[in-house]
C-alpha cells in the first residue's frame, strides 16, 4: 500500500480533530484559556507559522531541511554515540533521520538498551499537535528514565521542522521518518498519533492507538508498559 494511500484515511480523523479544535476555541478569551483540555502554557495547535492541520497531502513530497535552518534549533541530539545499541527487536533496525543534524541512524541506537517512547505524529494531524507539550512535560520528569522520541510520520521533514519551531517544541529527541515506515513495521491502523512502548530489550511492550492530553496521561502509560514510574 503506498504511503498516500495508507494515509488518506487519516484525513477524516483529522477533519474530526479541527472541528472539534474549533467548537472548543467558542468564548475563548484570546489566551487559550477557552480550551478546556489545553495544557497551562500549552501553544496553541494553530500556532501561527506551522503548516496547515486538516490531512496528508496526496502525493507529498520528499523534503529534507537545510543545514542552515536546521542550525536555527537547538534540538537534542538523537544518539549517545558511546553508549551500546539496542540490537534486538522489530524496530531496533529501523532507519531514520535526527532532525537535530541531519544525520541517519537506527532506532537501535537512540534507545541504547532504555526503556523507549516513540510517538509518531505528523505536522497536519491536529491531535498531534495537541499531544506534544504533554509528551515534552512527561519527558521532562522522567529524565533520562526513558528514552522519549517524537517521529515525524511524514515525507515532509521540511513541514515536521516548522511545525515544531512554531509550537516551541525544541526539548524533545526528534527524528522524521520520511517513508513511514514505522507503523507499517509495527502492523499498526492507519491513524495518528500513536505511540510505541519499547521495552530495554527491544521488544515492543505496546501500541497506543489515542493521544495522551496530559503530563499525566503520558505517566501512567509509561508505568502501566514500562514499568517505570516518575
Amino acid at each position: 500500500m503506498s504511503a498516500s494511500t495508507r494515509w488518506s484515511l487519516v484525513a477524516l480523523v483529522a477533519l474530526v480533530g479541527v472541528v472539534v479544535a474549533l467548537l472548543s476555541t467558542f468564548g475563548d478569551s484570546g489566551d487559550g484559556s477557552g480550551d478546556p483540555t489545553a495544557a497551562p502554557g500549552a501553544p496553541p495547535a494553530g500556532a501561527p507559522g506551522a503548516p496547515p492541520v486538516g490531512g496528508p497531502a496526496a502525493d507529498e513530497p520528499h523534503t529534507v531541511v537545510d543545514a542552515d535552518t536546521r542550525a536555527t534549533a537547538d534540538l537534542p541530539a538523537c544518539r549517545d554515540s558511546a553508549a551500546p545499541a539496542t540490537t534486538s527487536g522489530p524496530v531496533a533496525g529501523l532507519m531514520v533521520r535526527c532532525m537535530d543534524d541531519g544525520s541517519t541512524t537506527t532506532l537501535g541506537k537512540i534507545q541504547a538498551g532504555k526503556p523507549m517512547v516513540v510517538n509518531m505524529w505528523a505536522y497536519w494531524c491536529e491531535p498531534c499537535r495537541r499531544e506534544l507539550p504533554a509528551i515534552r512535560d512527561a519527558a521532562a520528569t522522567l529524565g533520562d528514565d526513558v528514552r522519549v522520541v517524537i517521529s515525524h510520520t511524514d515525507p515532509s521533514e521540511t513541514k515536521g521542522f516548522d511545525t515544531l519551531a512554531a509550537l516551541g517544541i525544541d526539548e524533545l529527541v526528534s527524528v522524521s521518518d520520511h517513508d513511514e515506515e514505522l507503523p507499517t513495521v509495527l502492523g499498526a491502523p492507519p491513524v495518528l498519533p500513536l505511540t510505541l512502548f519499547v521495552r530495554p530489550d527491544g521488544t515492543v511492550a505496546h501500541v497506543l492507538v489515542q493521544p495522551m492530553d496530559s503530563e499525566q496521561d503520558v505517566l501512567d502509560a509509561v508505568a502501566e508498559h514500562l514499568g517505570v514510574t516518575a
